[in-house]
């Protein structure tokens, strides 16, 4: 495999510089909510429901079991208003306040055309990446689109992110929801690309490799600080994405099941990729809040110096999403 690679002196090896900086949206999260904005509504009781609600429109409407929430009420109001629902009979609806959504929120409640990457699984694939403001990553496989934000957000707009999907469907659907979020805040630094990724890494290694200045007959070119695999047979495109990353850096891989795992470590045995790491990130979420306490008894101190607490972990299903593995690329 060696004598396949031209070695390349880590003189020779530059990374990548980062882009000039692009201009973002005027999105704030003080900003009053314009047409077009994503919306949380959460309604004000206890146990009460969340939606996201959106684009806006001064026609725009979406009905709750509350009462139909109008999106011209809440157009030009601020975050942590609140808004009646309007009902057609003579009893009030109900009370809702609204938020600006977070990225977590909106890449899970959003319409999807993929299962998304979840916010516990992004986190660690940032995680594994060290992934940093200023730097070019790669993605295999857009798919919804929920991580594309979560790495566009990472590098920052001195940065830039190669998303690459063979599904042109696909890819327009992520598009939409990267644009749809903070007034498009995220979108300059973000390249779709529609394709296989042996041949769009290839397309853009090759303007890399002319300024760079390296040799035409050089089959390694270094142009990223980081890659996510998200597809079914990884293993297939890693001598592709091998020779477009810098050395030192990482590629994580997103694998649903330990058959996956177990293949995609056979396949990196003739390559100088470390298998540094294999994780499947557990997220569990507790209930804690004061207890309601019916029959106190009377004149208790203890409970007015320490009221009592619920603490337990909820009904939320935390199911198996994917294996994370992390592999470091050893040698140029």
């Amino acid at each position: 495999m060696h004598a396949l690679l031209r070695v390349i002196t880590r003189q020779q090896q530059r990374r990548w510089q980062p882009l000039p900086r692009r201009s973002l949206s005027d999105f704030s999260t003080d900003a009053a909510f314009a047409a077009g904005d994503m919306v949380i509504a959460r309604e004000c009781a206890r146990g009460g429901k969340s939606a996201l609600i959106g684009p806006l429109t001064l026609t725009g409407h979406y009905a709750t079991r509350r009462g139909v929430l109008h999106h011209s009420d809440i157009l030009g109001r601020h975050t942590r208003d609140r808004i009646p629902a309007r009902t057609s009979q003579a009893s009030s609806g109900g009370t809702f306040m609204v938020h600006h959504p977070t990225l977590g929120e909106y890449t899970e409640l959003s319409a999807r055309a993929r299962t998304p990457v979840y916010a516990k699984d992004a986190a660690a694939i940032l995680g594994l990446l060290d992934v940093a403001p200023g730097e070019r990553v790669l993605e295999a496989g857009t798919g919804n689109g929920a991580l594309t934000l979560y790495l566009a957000r990472a590098v920052g707009s001195h940065g830039l992110v190669d998303t690459v999907e063979r599904s042109a469907a696909a890819s327009q659907h992520a598009q939409h929801l990267v644009a749809g979020f903070r007034r498009a805040q995220f979108a300059p630094q973000v390249r779709f690309h529609v394709g296989s990724v042996d041949a769009v890494v290839q397309q853009l290694a090759e303007p890399h490799r002319e300024s760079q200045g390296f040799p035409r007959d050089n089959l390694v070119a270094p142009l990223f600080s980081g890659a996510v695999l998200d597809l079914p047979t990884p293993w297939t495109v890693l001598p592709h994405v091998y020779r477009v990353l810098c050395t030192d850096r990482f590629v994580v891989c997103y694998l649903p099941s330990m058959s996956q795992v177990m293949e995609l470590v056979r396949a990196c045995a003739p390559w100088p990729l470390l298998v540094e790491d294999v994780v499947e990130v557990v997220w569990r979420r507790w209930d804690v809040r004061a207890a309601v306490v019916r029959n106190p008894e009377p004149k208790s101190t203890a409970l007015e110096e320490a009221p009592p607490m619920v603490c337990r972990p909820t009904h939320t299903p935390t199911g198996h999403t994917a294996f994370l593995v992390q592999l470091r690329k050893c040698a140029a």
